[in-house]
């Protein structure tokens, strides 16, 4: 049957090559969306007690709408653990830069502050030493690839170490080195650290105002039900946040459904990677498994494809199976032989796209910072799943054209006049294949159209050629500021320098760190955004002051004043009434100048209030932004690096430009958008070779049709038009269909973005259009040869 099988696939190659072509683009396209979809969903799923562990975050439902907190006081974590029955441990996680040092090397580091069972709750792997690491509390405990930097070794427990994390270095000793992190976790270091350490302390650890910590829990129960915690946890938040409730009912806030204005919850551990806590949206939970959903569609377009050029071919195969049943073969023998064929084609097409895997993953993985192998096809589930459904697929492309084909008349299969009424079957892959083609079209216009928005939108500041430079730890911010801006000051190419605690985007240290407090303002609460900043701010990023004035030098009491951006204002009484005024915060700053409202978080997120003060004794600064004029950027930036080595030799230099960082907030989306991309254009490209190979058979099988319509005078454009309008009619159906779908999924999609662009007709219209233009050049040249055959030679050959 196998040898039956091949001579069967070399005797039809054109259609057997397109087949496995297209069989072969989709296996390669949907294991890469599988791959990535696995790796996905495999964040923190290495943990022992994954399933019992959670990250705890607070909701409310203020004026402005829902709000989650996933920043939590320090105070909170000792009391949970200890007033909380189900809470079997707790630790408290908290990300600082750090300088460590040994004798002359020093490295910048990723630490993690954490409490003594950070170890009990996390299953991170230690190379050296035990989760006892974490007993001493002057112990630090290095990543692998920090380890080897220092001491070029990891055999390394209790040799000396310097720490400088608030500008002076602090002895300390090697208690463990533990793994570097692996790529699936949400945990990132290179070091970690008791959090009773962290510069003052005692007086966090009684703040409940001071919310900058993150805190982890493992329950005692063997998984973790988070309605169930929220509701256990709901008297213990009465009691230790009863000031903050008291606010927010004052305040006007909104009952949840629970009939609280506070509530505390957990986000399991196994959803942190691909939750959004900030907008409350789950379109980044989505995202595996829209990759599943997109593998699949290229795949049910594969396999259409196969059972419709199947179904087509069967005409010319009609007479073979009705010698077979003549001659004694059984519908089932027929059955096996024409499925061995199937199978044997789309092993060919699975081994092919295996070997095309192979070899755009590497560039993939460029592309979209992943670091996939085709190895990790054959882990155990992988290997379960992958197999599963090829064989899913084999059954069904395969079974069901040979069981249509197999079971035939025999008289009508003799005499070549057997129908197999496959022409409404045919029809309908036909449309749902180009409606999937379709969908993926517009959502692509859409994605590309709102990127390109975000990309091009005011955001209330100039972001071009500015540079961020990361300050770092174990240094005098202010004053690294001040000799930096005599420095640069003495180039023509500077315009201005300044300070801030807070970057703009995402730079190369990848912080997108923020800062929120509250205070009473005339018996309300009002939460603002802050920055602590520098002079030359608006100056520096060329942002408009609206009224009052700026920061200035000559003013010894600007150290005590307040900017204040438009929406600010308006919650405190309006740009009048407040300038020249008190706030009602620590140390009554004066309200001296209104500023219009700027994007200083991403544009996910509407302009919130904020409050940018120069006080020098407030957060310390930890980037420089400095604005230059010049037509040679690498230039320019190698030049404020040889300033900066002067000055600071021994610090990292990791500066970045503005404009890239404000882009570097949409990296998800940007990757999103290439997938559905390429997803799209394998579509249409699949869709097209199916449509291709229809319209060799459809007009093999109309040969004696279109020599005697050209004898009786139809002209080639007629002939064409007669071969095509059927197609047409097929792809505007599946336009009616996959349009609106994709506005529904699309418009969705756009609203977890506060800024966004409207889906417009003509984006439909374009995806529409483009899916037409591919079909018809498609078949325009096979239609176009039959049209201009001779007619004589067509009736001839009949």
């Amino acid at each position: 049957m196998l040898k039956i099988a091949f001579r069967t696939i070399l005797k039809t190659k054109s259609l057997s090559f397109i087949q496995v072509f297209g069989f072969a683009i989709a296996i390669t396209t949907s294991t890469i969306l599988f791959l990535t979809a696995m790796f996905e969903l495999s964040f923190d799923r290495f943990h022992k007690d994954t399933e019992r562990i959670g990250m705890v975050y607070m909701e409310s439902n203020s004026q402005g709408g829902v709000e989650y907190n996933p920043s939590v006081a320090a105070p909170l974590a000792p009391l949970m653990k200890k007033e909380l029955p189900d809470v079997e441990n707790v630790t408290r996680v908290y990300q600082n830069h750090v300088l460590l040092r040994n004798d002359n090397k020093e490295v910048r580091s990723i630490n993690r502050s954490v409490d003594q069972s950070f170890f009990n709750i996390f299953d991170f792997k230690l190379i050296q030493g035990n989760k006892k690491g974490l007993d001493m509390l002057d112990g630090v405990i290095l990543d692998e690839n920090t380890a080897m930097s220092l001491y070029g070794s990891t055999n390394i427990i209790g040799r000396p170490i310097e720490l400088n994390q608030s500008g002076e270095w602090e002895n300390r000793v090697i208690s463990a080195v533990i793994e570097n992190a692996p790529s699936n976790s949400n945990i990132h270091y290179n070091s970690l650290s008791r959090v009773e350490n962290l510069p003052n302390f005692q007086a966090r650890s009684m703040d409940w105002g001071h919310k900058d910590h993150f805190v982890f829990v493992k329950v005692k129960s063997p998984k973790l039900n988070v309605q169930q915690f929220t509701i256990a946890a709901q008297s213990f938040l009465d009691t230790h946040y009863k000031d903050e409730i008291g606010k927010l009912k004052r305040d006007g806030a909104m009952l949840d459904k629970n009939g609280k204005y506070l509530s505390i919850h957990l986000l399991p551990l196994r959803d942190l990677h691909l939750s959004d806590l900030r907008t409350g949206s789950n379109s980044t939970a989505n995202f595996p498994w829209i990759l599943l959903l997109i593998a699949g569609l290229i795949m049910f377009i594969a396999g259409s494809n196969f059972v419709n050029l199947s179904l087509a071919n069967s005409l010319t195969r009609i007479k073979e199976i009705g010698t077979r049943k003549t001659i004694g073969g059984t519908t089932f023998q027929l059955f096996k032989q024409l499925w061995i064929e199937s199978f044997l084609i789309c092993l060919i097409g699975l081994i092919l796209g295996l070997l095309l895997t192979a070899i755009i993953l590497p560039e993939y993985n460029a592309t979209l910072g992943y670091n996939f192998s085709i190895t990790q096809l054959f882990k155990p589930l992988n290997i379960i799943i992958f197999l599963s459904s090829f064989l899913l697929l084999t059954v069904i492309t395969g079974g069901y054209p040979a069981m249509r084909i197999s079971s035939a008349n025999i008289i009508e299969s003799l005499k070549g006049t057997g129908k197999l009424k496959s022409t409404h079957m045919q029809n309908s892959l036909t449309v749902l294949q180009f409606a999937i083609a379709i969908i993926l079209c517009i959502a692509t216009i859409v994605i590309s159209s709102q990127l390109h928005y975000l990309a091009n939108r005011p955001l209330g500041f100039n972001k071009n050629e500015v540079i961020s430079i990361p300050i770092g730890s174990g240094v005098d911010s202010r004053q690294l500021l001040a000799r930096m801006r005599v420095e640069l000051s003495a180039y023509p190419w500077v315009k201005s320098i300044t300070g801030t605690d807070i970057n703009l985007g995402q730079g190369r240290d990848g912080s997108t760190s923020t800062s929120r407090f509250g205070f009473d303002h005339e018996g309300k609460e009002v939460i603002t955004n802050f920055l602590n900043i520098d002079y030359d701010y608006l100056k520096t990023l060329d942002i408009k002051l609206l009224a009052g004035r700026d920061f200035d030098r000559s003013f010894g009491t600007d150290s005590n004043a307040v900017l204040i951006n438009k929406e600010m204002a308006a919650l405190v009484g309006g740009e009048k009434a407040i300038l020249g005024k008190q706030l009602q915060m620590d140390g009554s700053p004066t309200v001296i100048g209104i500023v219009d409202n700027f994007n200083f978080d991403d544009l996910k997120q509407k302009v919130g209030p904020l409050t940018m003060s120069i006080n020098p004794s407030g957060f310390p600064l930890q980037y420089l932004f400095v604005r230059v004029e010049t037509d040679n950027l690498s230039q320019t930036l190698q030049n404020v690096e040889k300033t900066w080595k002067t000055i600071n030799p021994k610090a990292s230099f990791a500066a970045s430009y503005l404009d890239e960082n404000t882009q570097n907030q949409y990296k998800n989306e940007r990757r999103f958008a290439k997938i559905v991309i390429a997803g799209a254009s394998v579509a249409i490209i699949i869709s097209c070779l199916g449509l291709f190979a229809l319209t060799i058979l459809l007009i093999n099988g109309k040969i004696k049709e279109i020599g005697i319509r050209r004898v009786l005078g139809s002209s080639i454009g007629n002939i064409i038009l007669l071969l095509s309008k059927n197609f047409i009619k097929l792809i505007s159906i599946a336009f009616l269909i996959g349009a609106p779908i994709s506005w529904f999924i699309m418009n969705n999609w756009l609203q977890s973005f506060a800024f966004r662009i409207e889906i417009q007709w003509w984006m439909l219209v374009l995806a529409g259009s483009t899916a037409l233009g591919f079909a018809m050049i498609t078949i325009a040249w096979q239609t176009f040869k039959a049209a201009r055959t001779n007619p004589v030679d067509s009736l001839r050959d009949e």
